[in-house]
């Protein structure tokens, strides 16, 4: 079963872990008199995908995909919902966090500890 899907493509393997949060839209601003007002313009959903080990061409189509476009439509198994459905979100790609190991077994180039964070728009 898929649990990730970035612009309807998925990846050879599925997030090691899946963390939920909001995040909130916020404008701020001093009046005259120094007063800070500030007005909540909306909470958003942030979700954030690792893990552990990544292929190079797994990279390569997570990159092309959140490169090409400002919102990405991202698909993925929500477990914090009450039916542990599929939710579908449009975000844009906040964080994306990754550093190069080499497998010496099958002398390749992979991806450790990949992160990368959406955030509902």
């Amino acid at each position: 079963m898929v649990f990730f899907r970035v612009n309807s493509k998925a990846l050879s393997r599925n997030p090691t872990s899946v963390e939920h949060g909001k995040q909130k839209l916020q404008n701020s601003d001093r009046t005259i008199d120094g007063t800070l007002v500030i007005d909540l313009i909306a909470v958003k959903d942030k979700v954030t995908f690792s893990w552990d080990y990544m292929s190079d061409s797994d990279l390569r189509i997570l990159m092309v995909e959140v490169q090409n476009t400002a919102f990405c439509t991202v698909s993925y198994f929500d477990s914090s919902a009450v039916e542990n459905t599929v939710k579908t979100i449009t975000a844009a790609p906040d964080d994306i966090s990754y550093a190069p190991f080499y497998n010496s077994r099958t002398a390749s180039v992979m991806w450790k500890d990949v992160s990368i964070s959406f955030v509902e728009r």
